[in-house]
């Protein structure tokens, strides 16, 4: 039995929110293995560690965080596992556009991620207009998020005929800072009770 925790763009395997779920689950759940990796690299090859990750337990959860989610959410869609989704990213392509407008030539995130236009295309090849397995997806959103409009993801999630079970909370913001007390219910969805 594991989890996988999916970072967002800059952050890395050291991520606050994947340190929580390691603690909790320690603690309360100590038969789930927590995996956090690294994902600084280009969408494909990030998609191509979570296959073999996923590949190595039939019982994997994923939690994505941000970008982390959209990838979550892909993850979903090859493999049919259950991934909840915190303030998830819908469209990483366009809104990377950015580090590519006015003569800039990219971004290199803190983790050493250098985005090329390239990146974008495949996170597009990644993304499907209506969700795969919506209802193996719990979404959980913050109305505060300063960095995604929330209603972007609740409107993407909950599309006519794929519809996610989902969360959205007044206030709040993007990192999700009370997340310590929404593990249980994470790991509830994913996983059962104990």
């Amino acid at each position: 039995m594991q989890l996988i925790y999916i970072h967002g763009l800059d952050s890395d395997e050291h991520s606050v929110k994947g340190q929580m779920l390691t603690d909790w689950c320690a603690a309360h759940r100590p038969e789930i293995k927590v995996i956090r990796p690294n994902l600084n690299r280009p969408p494909l090859e990030v998609i191509a560690l979570l296959d073999d990750l996923i590949k190595t337990d039939a019982v994997t959860g994923l939690v994505g965080s941000s970008l982390g989610g959209f990838f979550a959410t892909a993850s979903v869609a090859r493999h049919g596992v259950k991934a909840v989704l915190v303030n998830p990213a819908v469209k990483p392509f366009e809104r990377f556009q950015r580090f590519f407008q006015e003569g800039r030539s990219g971004y290199t995130t803190k983790g050493g991620w250098q985005i090329t236009e390239q990146n974008l295309a495949d996170l597009a090849t990644l993304y499907n207009p209506v969700p795969v397995y919506p209802e193996r997806m719990l979404v959980l959103l913050k109305e505060g998020d300063e960095v995604l409009n929330y209603r972007v993801s609740a409107a993407h999630y909950s599309q006519a005929g794929a519809q996610s079970p989902m969360f959205i909370e007044p206030g709040g913001d993007h990192f999700m800072h009370d997340m310590d007390t929404k593990i249980p219910l994470m790991i509830d969805f994913l996983f059962g009770r104990d």
